[in-house]
């Protein structure tokens, strides 16, 4: 039933990360439609990412004292009612508010999922049962985007998220009858919460996150010009590219999941880590052909997405008792990774050249390298 309850989790991630995702298919149809720029309705992406950050981290701590099973709940119901207020999204601002309610909900969600699964897996499978969870979220970033489209082409956008809440209550019932009650975590004074600040190795261990993302956004936000510029991809091509992107990331979450239960997480993290750098330094010499750039993709979705589960179960080992505060500053700090990533990326392509965006984020996830050392050699004192 553990088994069960964790892929409900995971289906829960995966319409949560469906609905922030969605929107970039959708942006020039959404800006026609309720009569915004693309700038305008651009801020659609930049709002969610805060919002989200703010319900993985405000929420979550103001929450916890609460039973868990009623607060992964009530969050799939706050997420439900922000995909009907989308549904009826008839103005910009109502819109925008939407997306604040979904990803505050959603924020809230992914944090108290990925620990209930810890929680309800073996001590040796926990790392796994973490990893099914991050997996729904990375499959909805290579399959939101297509499934959005392909749906406005047939009907009025608003329908994806009517579609979305249908799902996610179908998975609310589900969740109801077959995930068991657990225990509220022990209350923890907010000032003792933001003590957890005054531990090196987790604050290196969260910078991991932070610039392993950065480097990450750097190239995957600007995926499209890099490849037309290098390889000569179309758009078909280039949909094709971000297909076999997503379909690595989520082989990479699944083994990441594996690799920490079987070799441990420093071991897990240090060897993505290299990878994923050497993939991103390398990427402007082996994308200027198709089959170079496939299989430098390959490479990068595999290494990249193996540092999700590994990093969140190093970070929950380093401090058990907190584990859902501890996983909300790490998914908060991610968002604001991926924004400073986005914003780093659009700043190099306009101030230099687009061929420079593999080897700086290459750069950065070796910076995360370091900072992931500085806190294994700290957690062997």
């Amino acid at each position: 039933m553990n088994r069960f309850a964790i892929y409900l989790l995971t289906l829960g991630a995966f319409v949560t990360g469906t609905a922030e995702f969605v929107v970039s298919g959708v942006l020039e149809i959404i800006s026609r439609d309720l009569r915004v720029s693309i700038s305008m309705a651009g801020q659609l992406v930049s709002i969610y990412s805060f919002s989200y950050a703010l319900g993985a981290l405000v929420l979550v701590m103001l929450t916890a004292k609460f039973e868990r099973k009623k607060v992964l709940l009530n969050s799939m119901v706050i997420f439900i009612a922000g995909n009907m207020i989308a549904f009826f999204s008839f103005h910009f601002g109502m819109l925008m508010l939407s997306r604040i309610i979904l990803a505050m909900s959603g924020g809230l969600y992914i944090v108290v999922a990925i620990n209930y699964a810890a929680q309800l897996a073996q001590p040796a499978k926990r790392g796994s049962a973490m990893a099914t969870v991050i997996t729904g979220f990375t499959v909805s970033l290579a399959l939101g985007v297509p499934i959005g489209t392909l749906i406005a082409a047939y009907m009025d956008w608003r329908y994806i998220y009517l579609i979305i809440a249908v799902v996610s209550i179908i998975n609310l019932m589900l969740l109801n009858k077959f995930i068991p009650m657990l225990k509220a975590n022990k209350q923890i004074p907010l000032k003792q919460q933001l003590l957890v600040w005054r531990d090196k190795r987790l604050i290196s261990g969260l910078l991991t996150t932070v610039f392993w993302i950065l480097g990450y956004t750097m190239v995957f936000a600007y995926i499209a010009p890099l490849l037309r510029t290098l390889a000569g991809f179309s758009i078909e091509m280039i949909s094709a590219a971000l297909l076999v992107l997503g379909v690595f990331a989520f082989i990479g979450s699944r083994f990441g999941g594996y690799a920490v239960d079987r070799w441990g997480p420093v071991r897990t993290i240090s060897i993505s880590l290299v990878i994923h750098a050497m993939a991103l330094i390398v990427l402007t010499v082996t994308a200027t052909s198709t089959l170079g750039a496939l299989l430098t993709i390959m490479v990068w979705g595999t290494a990249a997405w193996m540092t999700t589960p590994a990093n969140q179960f190093y970070l929950v080992s380093l401090k058990s008792k907190s584990s859902e505060i501890v996983l909300s500053f790490n998914t908060a700090l991610m968002n604001i990774g991926m924004t400073v990533g986005a914003g780093l990326g659009g700043g190099v392509i306009e101030y230099t050249s687009v061929l420079n965006l593999g080897w700086i984020g290459g750069v950065m996830v070796l910076v995360a390298l370091i900072t992931a050392s500085y806190s294994f050699v700290g957690n062997k004192k």
